[in-house]
């Protein structure tokens, strides 16, 4: 995949995941600001009309944090736009940061200058209890994407386009 590509659906995503397999060397260190501000800043750009669109970005990772604040600042900033990002925790890392990245606890982000997030844009799901059997992994991941695009599209008021009712 060429750098700055867009897929379409699970098999694009599946596709650039196993064409990255084989130009990608994972190490350290694990930095998610600067790829989550590339993604804002593509989410930001009036790519279509259509305002119904949500961008997804989806991080594989199998290490700590090492910027936690500068993503927390991005994922602060993404929360104004229509981006969600699914974070994938594989192998044995202590991916206790990951969760305070995922609002589920009903806190919102905090930016190193106090902005709140307007929104919860993260849902981090970890192999490992995918891989015993107690979730599905497409499930856990996609679990919140509803939502998520709810909360970014109803205080906007955005109506989908051309909804046809049978």
């Amino acid at each position: 995949m060429p750098n700055g590509s867009n897929v379409e659906g699970v098999d694009g995503i599946m596709a650039a995941y196993a064409s990255a397999l084989h130009n990608v060397a994972l190490a350290g260190p694990t930095l998610f600001g600067p790829v989550i501000n590339m993604a804002a800043q593509i989410a930001g750009q009036p790519l279509s009309h259509d305002r119904s669109k949500i961008f997804v970005l989806l991080i594989i990772t199998d290490g700590v944090l090492t910027d936690l604040q500068e993503t927390k600042d991005a994922l602060v900033r993404a929360s104004d736009l229509p981006l969600s990002i699914l974070i994938v925790g594989v192998g044995g890392a202590d991916f206790t940061q990951m969760e305070i990245l995922d609002a589920d606890n009903g806190r919102r982000l905090e930016s190193s200058t106090g902005r709140i997030a307007t929104r919860d844009v993260v849902q981090f799901v970890p192999m490992l209890e995918v891989h015993s059997g107690r979730i599905s992994a497409v499930q856990a991941l996609l679990e919140e994407l509803p939502s998520q695009f709810l909360t970014y599209v109803r205080p906007r008021d955005i109506k989908p386009s051309n909804l046809q009712v049978a």
